[in-house]
């Protein structure tokens, strides 16, 4: 599929998981979205798996209790009612659903190409005295300069904390912010170098 197209259902599919509110036509969907999940690496599925998890049980509890309706099971003052477990099902479901979908749509489209697809569908906004294509120029060296700068950091702080043994949090702190103007000063100052760099990365 192509990236615009990937966009453009994503955007309708976002549209939809706010807008429908029968429960059932969510499990559908969700159902849609863990088969596309099936079409991507299972390193990209799990990544941020726990803090997801930990914001899904929040969202359920938090809209479970406390709500109108017909009492399911009382507990003292607590009452679980059934619009608590309908609205706490569907406000955890929609979660779901935007996250994953996201992610499918991230990890089956590159990102250089949805950054194109979104600057051919905003050109019409340079009409108007947008700036739309300096935007998005800049967004794609940012990416493209972004893994070099990452890579330059990784090894200047392994050099740095190489011999020293233990290190503590504030030692590391100091160490990064010691290194790190310095390093986006020098791609500021040279970004043909860097850019050379960033395509290497992307061949290798």
């Amino acid at each position: 599929m192509f990236p615009g197209l990937n966009l453009l259902f994503y955007t309708f599919f976002a549209v939809a998981v706010f807008l429908v509110k029968d429960i059932s036509l969510h499990a559908v969907m969700a159902s849609g979205v863990v088969i596309a999940l099936l079409f991507v690496p299972f390193r990209k599925v799990k990544g941020g798996l726990l803090p997801i998890a930990l914001f899904l049980g929040f969202t359920f509890f938090s809209n479970l209790f406390y709500q109108t309706g017909r009492v399911l099971f009382l507990i003292a003052s607590i009452a679980l009612t059934d619009e608590g477990l309908r609205l706490a099902a569907l406000r955890t479901v929609r979660v779901f659903e935007m996250v994953y979908a996201a992610k499918a749509l991230t990890a089956l489209t590159p990102l250089e190409d949805m950054i194109a697809s979104l600057r051919r569908i905003t050109t019409p906004l340079e009409h108007i005295g947008l700036p739309v294509q300096d935007f998005f120029t800049t967004t794609a060296l940012t990416l493209r300069c972004f893994p070099v700068l990452m890579r330059k950091l990784q090894e200047t702080y392994k050099e740095s904390v190489e011999g020293k043994g233990a290190v503590t949090m504030k030692e590391r702190l100091g160490l990064v912010s010691s290194f790190l103007v310095p390093l986006f000063v020098e791609s500021l100052r040279e970004p043909g170098k860097f850019f050379e760099q960033a395509g290497e990365t992307q061949k290798t």
